[in-house]
């Protein structure tokens, strides 16, 4: 199985209209979002340029399709974890400075239960976190069990729990580097 990542294109706006609506990604992701072709076009539509507008400004965001061998099964985004505050507006104090933060969904349910999250998570934070970042922040739900179980695997660990312990910080650091002889 190859895992690949796609940059997000106007032309998966269907496919993301398809999983924000299904219930195992609806469950966790914008569920006060009654979602249609255009609602995604207006969100998304930046991200395939590159960007989300915060502020006024334009700041970098990265999205991608997550696909295994050609088949689309997600979707994952990431950033600077400072350009962003969160939306429990607790600030990252004590994180490193160089910190993305990323955000995943498996959008196919046949894929999820599988190690695609976690297989995913670990091969896109060595090709696009790792050269870029010294660590990468997540905040799942702490009642998303198998978010968090995903992460772990893919190296995060718990670090604090926020909005009275409703959401989980967890971070993962970058390994070092092994030099080849």
């Amino acid at each position: 199985m190859i895992i690949t990542f796609h940059p997000l294109q106007e032309a998966h706006f269907p496919l993301l209209l398809k999983w924000l609506t299904s219930p195992h990604v609806k469950a966790w992701w914008d569920q006060d979002v009654s979602w249609t072709i255009t609602l995604i076009q207006e969100k998304y539509g930046p991200y395939v340029q590159g960007y989300k507008l915060e502020q006024g400004s334009k700041k970098p965001l990265h999205a991608y399709i997550i696909c295994a061998n050609t088949h689309p099964l997600g979707y994952i985004q990431f950033y600077n974890a400072y350009d962003f505050p969160r939306e429990d507006k607790i600030p990252l104090e004590g994180l490193p400075k160089s910190l993305a933060a990323l955000d995943i969904f498996i959008g196919e349910e046949e894929y999820i239960g599988k190690g695609f999250g976690s297989e995913s998570l670990k091969q896109f934070l060595k090709e696009h976190i790792d050269p870029a970042f010294e660590a990468c922040f997540v905040d799942p739900d702490t009642a998303n069990g198998r978010a968090i179980r995903t992460y772990e695997k893919a190296g995060f660990k718990k670090i604090n729990t926020v909005n009275e312990g409703r959401i989980t910080w967890m971070v993962r650091t970058k390994p070092p580097s092994h030099s080849q002889h």
